[in-house]
Order: C-alpha cells, then sequence, then structure tokens
C-alpha cells in the first residue's frame, strides 16, 4: 500500500512540473472555446470547474476565444473575464471568429452573403473585436460562399466570371477590406489566421483562393477533421497527414497548426488517428474542437483488437487517469494520453519529404485520389508547384490543369526524372500532346478483373474484388505491361511503362472506384510501391490500409489503420540496420539485390521484416 501511494505520488509531482511548464516537447496545445462557452464565463463557478476538468485532464498551452458565431456575438464582459482568468493560468489566450450564418433554409447550411450589407458588417464588427482583444485570432473554417442569392447571381453574371473565379474575387476582396485590413487598423499587431477545411478539392469552387489566401491572410490553420471514411466525405485517414503537408507547401512557414474535433468516428481510434497524424506532418499546434467536448467523458467502445498491444492503451490510460483523481477520463484525457504517445518520437524525425504530387491551384479532378494512394502505402506530398529538381513526380488529372504539363514531364524526363501519371490523366491529356511523349489510348470501354500478374514472372494473384478498371490499347513492343490484369483469358494494363529519353513514364491504371486500390493483392501494391520509390530510399512490402511517412533526416513512420496485427517488409536502400525510435531497440535486416526494374540501375536493398499492431504506429531510422 505504501509502495503505491508512493508511487501515486510520484507520478503527481511529475505531472504537476508537467503542466507547470505549459508544454510537451515538440508542439503546443490548444482548445477552441466556443462563443456560447465564452459567454458562460462570467459565471466564476463555472470557469473554476471547468479549469479543474482540463488540470485533470489535459494541458492547455493555449485557448482561442471565439468572438462570433450563429449570429451571436460575445459578451465583452465575459470575454475580459476569461481573458484574465487563463492568463493566470499560464495559458496563452488568442481570438477566434466563425463567420456562420446559422441554419439554412435553401439548403442544408448557407453561409454569408457577402453582397449583403449587414452580412458585410457584422463580418467587420467581429474582426475588429478580435483585434481589439488579441494579438491573433483564428477564422474557423465557414469562410466561404455558396450563396446564390438573385444580388449573387446578378454581380455574377455582369462579372463575366464563372462562379469559382467571381467567389474567389468576392471572398479575397472582403478578407482584406472587412477582415484583415479592419483588424490590423485596431491593432497592427494582430495576426489573422485562416483556417482551411478538409475538402481542399473544391475550395475555389466556394471561394476559398489557395494561392492568394494564404498571402492575404497572416497565416493558416488546417483542418485535419477526417472522421469516418464511410461517411459523407469519404475522406481517408491518410489526408489528416497529407492536408499538412499540402497547406504548408502552399506558403512554407506560415501553416500554424492542425484542427481535429471528434466527430463521426466509426471507432475509438479513430480520434488518436487524427491527432497522430496532424503531429507527425510536423503541425507545430494542434487545436482541439472544442473545448466543452474536451470535457465530456469519452465512449468505451469495444475495441476488438484491445489486448494486442495498440498505440493507445487503454489500460494504461485508465490507470494515469486514476492517478490524476479521474474517475471517468474526458475526451481530453484521451487527447492528452495520445499526444504523450507520439511526442516519444516527433523529436527524432526530420522534415517530412514525401514523393511529390504537383497540383495546381485551382484544379480539380479524380477527387482526393492522393489519400487512397497514401492508404496504400505509397509516401505522396501535395505541391503547389512543378517540382522540377526531384527524382519522382505523381501526376493525376488535376495536373491537366497546367496548360504546359507535357512539355514539363518532357524536360523532367530528358533530366532522368521518372513520372507516374494515372489514367484519368492520360484521357485528360489525350489529343492534348501526350502523344509527344507516346501512343497510348485509354477507350470508353471497361474491363471487370479479379486476377493481377506482376512483373516478369507473371505469377497470377487474386484481387479481393472484381475490380472496374479502363480499357487501355497501345503499339505492341512500344510500351510495356508492368503490372497486368485478367478477366476470363482477357487482359488489360494496371501499370504501363515508357521510356522516354533519359526517363520513365509510368500509367497507372486506376480503378472506378477508388477504394478499390485497397483491393489489389500484395503483390501489385508492392510493384507499384517499387516503381514509385525513386525519391525516398524506402517503401513497405504487404497490403493496403498501411501509411507510410517519410522525413529528410532518414527516419519514417509506418501507421497501419487495420484491425489486426500485420507482419510486414520495410525495404531500404543498402542499410547496415534499423532503430526503433519508441526504445532504441535495433533491427537486422538481410541485404540483397533489389527487383529489376527496365530503365533503371539495379542496386542493394535491405529487407526488415516487422510486425504492426492494429490502429498502430512504429517510428525507424536507418543506420548506414
Amino acid at each position: 500500500m505504501r509502495k503505491s501511494i508512493t508511487i501515486t505520488t510520484l507520478f503527481l509531482l511529475m505531472l504537476a512540473s508537467a503542466l507547470s511548464a505549459g508544454n510537451y516537447e515538440n508542439f503546443r496545445t490548444t482548445a477552441y472555446v466556443m462563443v456560447g462557452t465564452v459567454n458562460r464565463m462570467s459565471d466564476q463557478a463555472f470557469l473554476d470547474q471547468a479549469w479543474e476538468d482540463y488540470s485533470k485532464n489535459l494541458a492547455l498551452d493555449k485557448v482561442y476565444l471565439e468572438v462570433f458565431r450563429d449570429g451571436i456575438f460575445v459578451n465583452e464582459d465575459a470575454l475580459k473575464k476569461a481573458i484574465k482568468f487563463f492568463k493566470s493560468k499560464g495559458v496563452e489566450v488568442a481570438g477566434g471568429v466563425t463567420y456562420n450564418n446559422g441554419g439554412g433554409v435553401k439548403m442544408r447550411w448557407e453561409s454569408f452573403c457577402y453582397n449583403n450589407p449587414e452580412h458585410r458588417a457584422t463580418i467587420r464588427k467581429a474582426a475588429e473585436i478580435n483585434a481589439k482583444y488579441f494579438d491573433e485570432f483564428v477564422l474557423d473554417d465557414y469562410y466561404f460562399t455558396n450563396c446564390r442569392c438573385e444580388v449573387c447571381a446578378e454581380e455574377k453574371d455582369k462579372s463575366g466570371l464563372s462562379w469559382s473565379d467571381y467567389r474567389m474575387k468576392l471572398l479575397d476582396d472582403a478578407a482584406k477590406e472587412l477582415i484583415v485590413d479592419a483588424a490590423h487598423k485596431i491593432n497592427r499587431k494582430c495576426k489573422v489566421i485562416i483556417k482551411y477545411p478538409n475538402w481542399y478539392e473544391h475550395f475555389h469552387g466556394l471561394g476559398f483562393d489557395l494561392k492568394n489566401g494564404p498571402y492575404t491572410f497572416d497565416g493558416i490553420y488546417t483542418g485535419t477533421e477526417t472522421r469516418n471514411p464511410a461517411g459523407e466525405q469519404h475522406l481517408q485517414p491518410y489526408e489528416s497527414y497529407a492536408i499538412v503537408r499540402y497547406f504548408e507547401n502552399l506558403r512554407p512557414g506560415y501553416n500554424h497548426g492542425g484542427w481535429v474535433d471528434t466527430g463521426s468516428m466509426s471507432y475509438f481510434d479513430m480520434f488518436p488517428e487524427q491527432l497522430w497524424l496532424t503531429l507527425l506532418a510536423k503541425a507545430p499546434e494542434i487545436s482541439l474542437f472544442n473545448f466543452s467536448g474536451m470535457r465530456n467523458q469519452f465512449r468505451n467502445q469495444n475495441r476488438p483488437w484491445a489486448d494486442m498491444d495498440p498505440t493507445f492503451n487503454m489500460q494504461e490510460m485508465m490507470e494515469e487517469s486514476k492517478a490524476r483523481g479521474v474517475e471517468n477520463p474526458t475526451w481530453g484525457r484521451v487527447a492528452e494520453y495520445s499526444y504523450r504517445q507520439v511526442d516519444k518520437i516527433l523529436g527524432k524525425l526530420g522534415t517530412p519529404k514525401g514523393i511529390p504530387s504537383y497540383r495546381p491551384h485551382y484544379s480539380i479532378g479524380e477527387d482526393f485520389l492522393q489519400m487512397y494512394m497514401g492508404m496504400c502505402g505509397v509516401p505522396v506530398e501535395l505541391v503547389p508547384e512543378f517540382p522540377e529538381n526531384s527524382k519522382m513526380v505523381i501526376l493525376t488529372e488535376e495536373a491537366a490543369q497546367d496548360k504546359d504539363i507535357v512539355a514539363k514531364m518532357k524536360k523532367f524526363m530528358k533530366n532522368g526524372g521518372d513520372v507516374i501519371i494515372t489514367s484519368g490523366l492520360l484521357k485528360a491529356l489525350q489529343g492534348n500532346g501526350i502523344e509527344e511523349i507516346v501512343e497510348l489510348n485509354i477507350t470508353d470501354r471497361k474491363a471487370l478483373v479479379d486476377t493481377i500478374l506482376v512483373g516478369t514472372r507473371r505469377a497470377p494473384a487474386v484481387a479481393k474484388a472484381t475490380i472496374t478498371i479502363p480499357q487501355i490499347t497501345y503499339m505492341t513492343n512500344d510500351s510495356w505491361e508492368d503490372i497486368s490484369t485478367l478477366d476470363y483469358g482477357n487482359g488489360w494494363p494496371l501499370m504501363q511503362q515508357i521510356s522516354y529519353a533519359n526517363g520513365n513514364m509510368f500509367v497507372w491504371v486506376i480503378p472506378e472506384n477508388f477504394s478499390h486500390l485497397y483491393a489489389l493483392p500484395d503483390a501489385a501494391l508492392n510493384r507499384i510501391r517499387t516503381i514509385a520509390d525513386k525519391e525516398t530510399g524506402v517503401r513497405i512490402e504487404g497490403p493496403s490500409q498501411i501509411a507510410l511517412l517519410t522525413y529528410d533526416n532518414g527516419t519514417f513512420v509506418v501507421e497501419s489503420f487495420l484491425d489486426k496485427p500485420v507482419t510486414i517488409n520495410i525495404v531500404t536502400d543498402a542499410t547496415k540496420s534499423l532503430t526503433r525510435l519508441e526504445d532504441g531497440s535495433v533491427l537486422q535486416g538481410r541485404t540483397q539485390m533489389g527487383e529489376r526494374m527496365y530503365g533503371r540501375q539495379n542496386s542493394q536493398i535491405t529487407r526488415y521484416q516487422v510486425t504492426i499492431p492494429p490502429h498502430s504506429f512504429k517510428g525507424f531510422k536507418k543506420n548506414y
């Protein structure tokens, strides 16, 4: 008994020390406080109870105090009291605003009308209140417009612009005049941060301008809430990592952090996974939405993998909670535990460096496809400019937005680079210049395939589902099927290789249903990863729904989203060993010659066998 008391006392002393320091080692943690909650903070009893809950469950470095949402402005007396209270606890304060019109009549959700004088006055007033009290405030991700009222329709028609171009100009002008300039006029030191949501593919259609917006505002914030892939948006978990990287590449050094909530989760670990991926992308700050929600008791769902040593150890978290005097841990406690698991390795990771995938501003096509690639173990990184100095680039249909894309591809391959293009881009470029590289024909015919042939040995492997793909035809002996498909004795390419100048172009034929990429057999996925592995010097061998995150200092992270443990191979360029970042243990591998690929020089590789628990990540460093 005495020993138990001593351990508990020691734990609480360590906790008090950590809380007084106010931080984690590699990031700041924040919570967003909605205006209704801020208004309740005029009640001292409410403030004291809220702080007691947070102090036991979650260490906060900062809060964002909202001044407007759903037509409700903050009570400034309550705001001043909240600011004073949090500062007295050593917590940094910043402002927030949600430009939300509140509910809808014509549509499920209706934005502000940025031609409406009353709405414009509200927008300015909210910015001015923020600047009056804070040196920084963030816009929640509702700063867009879907308004097609009579005035907007008439103004759009007068402009001669498309809805996308009209809305971007309208919101660019409003951002400068009503928000940024208005705030700076009140407080020249005030930084105005725009939070962008997770649906980046469609931003320009509703006024978000990813070319100019990051430079109009003083910084950006990233919505990394991927939630349930089976939900309305169908976002893949990899996006919680990739979208941070993409927004960082839009304006390097100005991405302030990532933002996660507990909405729409089909399993408990989905919340920690979003937190981990956001931080593994090297977001300097992570914000929880929202302050009140994080005080709620979490739902302890059935986890069939609970005894399979997942990264989130529920038993350990519960024992730690009891040591803090917490019998019913909150979602904030879940976040705290998750933070500490990933913080163990973050400082050892370099700058994220994946395989660049060029996405021109305002482009659209094969929506969110790179996120499915990431879930197949291809470490894709979205970039807004063509990566001339890379060794490999992945191009989807979005790249057709760049009218010079074929010329850029040709130059890239002449300089020794390799290009992977998707069947969607091939179709978009057919008759638009791709013939300068190769004569391939993507037909209107479809094939239903279930058998895959890989590499030179051509051993058949069965897919997990019948997959529908477009049929591509080509000139015999002018290009070659690197991965083939079969159905009832007939076949079509899944990956076509074309030699051009000093490089190669590969055409990756994408299933009509993107999630059928997950149904490809391991052998096909392994070959795709081998083809893509010209940039990072590491790849994995195994099934889909395992992500590989790569960094510039020879470190990498493997994260599994599967419900069972999985044993995979990690394949690196020739290395002596791998070090586990979590505990410093060393793994030995087997070095041999790599798999032959025409058009590339063969070299030695080293294979390491690793088992990843379900819904877990592991970090590694290559040793030479």
